[in-house]
C-alpha cells in the first residue's frame, strides 16, 4: 500500500511540474498572449475612433473593428476598454455607449446605450471588471454595473455629477473611483462589489484620474496638475481601511500601470504660446523601496496617452500619439508600433490557453 501511495505522489508532482521540452514528460497547458487590441480616441466631436489589432504570431496589425463590422462606427472618444472572459468592452465617451465584441474577431454583439441621468448623457469614462460584471465609471455621479450574459444595466449613485474618471477592481470586493471633478474634485469613493453600495470616500488631493492595483491588492492613485494651485501631477497609495493616502515624493505621473512591485508611469505636459509643445516622459518605480528610474527622459514632441503592461510578461507598452512604444521586461525598448490609429489611449491583451 504504502509503495502505491508513493507511486501516485510521484505522478501526481510529475503532472503538477510537468518537463522542459528537452526532457519530455507532460507539458501544463498555460495562458499565451495572442495579440492585442489598440484604441484610439479619434479627433473630439468626430466619430473617428479607431479599433486595431496587432496579431503576435503573425506581427500584422490590422483595422480589426472595420473588417469585422462592414459600415458601423465605433464612435466619438472611445475612452477605455477591456478583455473579460471571451469579450472585448470599450467605452466611448461621447457617443454615451459601451460596446460589447466578440475578443477573437472584433465583431459587435451588444451596443449599449448609457441612457440619461437628471437630462444629461451618463458619458462612460473607465472600465473594470470583476465577479462576472462590468463596471464603468460615469461623469453622471454613478457607476453603471453590466451583467456579462444577458447585458442587463443597472446604476448606484454616490455623488452628484463628480466626473469620475479611473475605476479599478480590488479582487473580487471592492471597487475604487476616482472623482476629478473637471480638475476641482477631491475623492475617492470605494464600493463593495457584492452588494454593489457605496462603503466609504478617501480624501486626496485635487484632480484624481488614474488608478491601478499591485498584487498585493494595494491601490495607487495618480493626480493630474491642480489647476488652481499649478502643484504638478503626483502618485499616491492609498489606505483603503484607514481611508487615507500616503504621497510618493518626486513622482510626476498621469497614467499608470503595475507589474508585480514595478510600477510604470507616463507623464506628459505642454508647452506655452504661440505651439504649445507637449513633452512626455516615462519612470519605473520600485513600489518595494520607492526608488525611481527614468525610462524615457522628457521628450518634446512626444504625447503619451497611456500606458498598459502584459500581465503575462511585464512587457510595457506606451500610446504615443498614433505608434505604440513597446519595452520587455528588462526594460529594453522594441520596434514600435506606428500607424496603429487615430490617437491612441490603450491597449488590451487577448489571451489563450495553450500547451
Amino acid at each position: 500500500m504504502k509503495k502505491i501511495n508513493l507511486l501516485l505522489a510521484a505522478s501526481a508532482a510529475l503532472l503538477l511540474f510537468g518537463c522542459n521540452d528537452k526532457g519530455g514528460g507532460v507539458d501544463i497547458p498555460g495562458p499565451k498572449t495572442q495579440g492585442f487590441y489598440i484604441l484610439g480616441e479619434g479627433s473630439f466631436g468626430s466619430d473617428n475612433s479607431t479599433l486595431y489589432y496587432y496579431d503576435l504570431n503573425t506581427n500584422a496589425l490590422t483595422d480589426r473593428f472595420t473588417t469585422a463590422n462592414p459600415g458601423a462606427v465605433l464612435g466619438n472618444t472611445a475612452i477605455d476598454m477591456k478583455v473579460y472572459g471571451s469579450k472585448l468592452y470599450v467605452a466611448v465617451d461621447v457617443t454615451n455607449k459601451v460596446l460589447v465584441m466578440d475578443a477573437a474577431s472584433g465583431r459587435i454583439l451588444e451596443d449599449i446605450d448609457m441612457g440619461q441621468a437628471d437630462n444629461k448623457d451618463r458619458e462612460p469614462r473607465g472600465l473594470a471588471c470583476a465577479a462576472g460584471k462590468v463596471f464603468v465609471s460615469l461623469y453622471s455621479g454613478e457607476v453603471a454595473r453590466i451583467d456579462t450574459l444577458n447585458y442587463a444595466v443597472d446604476y448606484t449613485p454616490y455623488s452628484a455629477f463628480k466626473y469620475s474618471e479611473g475605476i479599478v477592481q480590488v479582487g473580487e470586493q471592492k471597487l475604487c473611483v476616482a472623482n476629478s471633478g473637471y480638475g476641482s474634485g477631491s475623492t475617492v469613493t470605494v464600493i463593495d462589489i457584492p452588494s454593489f453600495t457605496v462603503t466609504g470616500e478617501i480624501t486626496v488631493p485635487a484632480n484624481p484620474n488614474e488608478l491601478a492595483v499591485a498584487g498585493d491588492n494595494t491601490v495607487y492613485l495618480a493626480t493630474w496638475t491642480d489647476y488652481a494651485t499649478g502643484a504638478p501631477a503626483a502618485l499616491h497609495k492609498l489606505d483603503l481601511t484607514a481611508k487615507t493616502y500616503t504621497t510618493i515624493p518626486n513622482v510626476e505621473v498621469q497614467r499608470i500601470a503595475i507589474y508585480g512591485q514595478k510600477l510604470y508611469g507616463t507623464n506628459l505636459v505642454y508647452g506655452g504660446a504661440p505651439d504649445y509643445a507637449p513633452t512626455s516622459s516615462m519612470v519605473k518605480v520600485n513600489l518595494g523601496d520607492g526608488s525611481v528610474e527614468t525610462m524615457i527622459q522628457p521628450k518634446s514632441g512626444s504625447s503619451f496617452n497611456g500606458v498598459n503592461v502584459n500581465p503575462l510578461n511585464g512587457y510595457v507598452y506606451v500610446m504615443d500619439g498614433n505608434s505604440v512604444l513597446r519595452f520587455d521586461e528588462k526594460g529594453t525598448e522594441l520596434s514600435p508600433i506606428a500607424n496603429a490609429g487615430n490617437r491612441l489611449n490603450t491597449v488590451a491583451f487577448v489571451n489563450k490557453v495553450t500547451k
